[in-house]
């Protein structure tokens, strides 16, 4: 056992302390650090000072904390203005793909039902301040859901009218072609009365190249009374496109076709004075005017207009 020492004022020098002091003097320290718990035990004392350190510890504690969730509602509330900024976007895109823009009121139904202030078990101070925090984090997540719907609805209708422009018939179906009749009552040079013209005739030397206006598939191919030799298409969303006074037609029923695609060769064929093409454009199973489809107006948009989009 290591020996413990100790100076001597009286003969100016250390000596060696006994076994049974040191015994003595630990079990002494024990007895009267026993006594002294019992007594503040008992008597509800703080003798050591513990309880005032453990308070001040929490203290400290929860002045962290409340700096930490004051911090916290400064970050939502930074991203509560980002939120806004999203829904001004949203705005923008939902009136670029023709969808209807969502209200305030709409959002705030949405975003709604958010829970009442929450008792958590601690001081007002901070109750108030947890409570804060926790309302408006429900509140951005409800947003932010109605927000990633949005977008994907959005993303929905892109993809959907991506599929429509390419189908609409929109372009000339003969390179140069002059519209001798137009859409509307007529006096028929035929049949010498008068009747609806449900498309519009082009000129156009036999053998001249005929393309598909829009995306689609082949629906009609063969002869059709006073129309002659005749290709329709079913472009879809409600449009189809038909092709009268044909010399040759280059696809079969069942085709898929492209804008821009050679699909037969004009004529004479049918009824009809000279050669010329015989173009209508059906919506909905009603024949409308062809030349409102036409893009960019009646003139054609250049010699690689037709074979860029070809290749697509």
């Amino acid at each position: 056992m290591q020996r413990l020492y100790y100076y001597s004022r009286t003969d100016l020098s250390y000596k060696a302390i006994g076994g049974g002091k040191i015994s003595a003097l630990i079990a002494s320290l024990v007895v009267v650090s026993s006594f002294l718990t019992m007594l503040s035990g008992y008597l509800g004392l703080d003798l050591l000072g513990l309880r005032n350190l453990r308070a001040d510890s929490m203290a400290r504690e929860n002045s962290v904390l409340r700096a930490q969730l004051a911090s916290l509602n400064r970050r939502l509330e930074s991203f509560n203005v980002t939120m806004k900024g999203l829904a001004e976007s949203d705005g923008q895109l939902r009136t670029a793909v023709n969808l209807p823009v969502l209200s305030a009121d709409a959002r705030k139904a949405s975003i709604g039902g958010v829970a009442e202030n929450t008792d958590f078990g601690i001081s007002a101070e901070s109750n108030k301040v947890l409570s804060k925090a926790s309302k408006a984090l429900d509140a951005l997540g409800r947003e932010a859901t109605l927000q990633v719907q949005s977008y994907a609805d959005i993303l929905h209708k892109y993809k959907d009218n991506q599929q429509l422009f390419a189908h609409i018939p929109a372009i000339d179906p003969i390179k140069g072609g002059v519209i001798s009749d137009g859409f509307g009552v007529r006096y028929h040079p035929i049949l010498h009365m008068k009747l609806m013209h449900e498309g519009i005739d082009l000129i156009a030397d036999v053998g001249t190249p005929v393309h598909a206006t829009g995306n689609g598939v082949v629906s009609y191919v063969g002869q059709r009374g006073g129309y002659g030799n005749v290709v329709e298409i079913d472009n879809g969303f409600g449009y189809s496109t038909l092709f009268g006074h044909l010399e040759k037609a280059l696809v079969k029923e069942g085709q898929n076709v492209k804008r821009g695609q050679v699909i037969a060769l004009s004529g004479n064929s049918g009824l009809s004075t000279g050669p010329h093409l015989h173009y209508e454009v059906i919506k909905n199973g009603v024949r409308v005017n062809p030349s409102a489809y036409f893009f960019n107006g009646r003139e054609y948009n250049g010699a690689g207009f037709y074979s860029e989009l070809a290749e697509k």
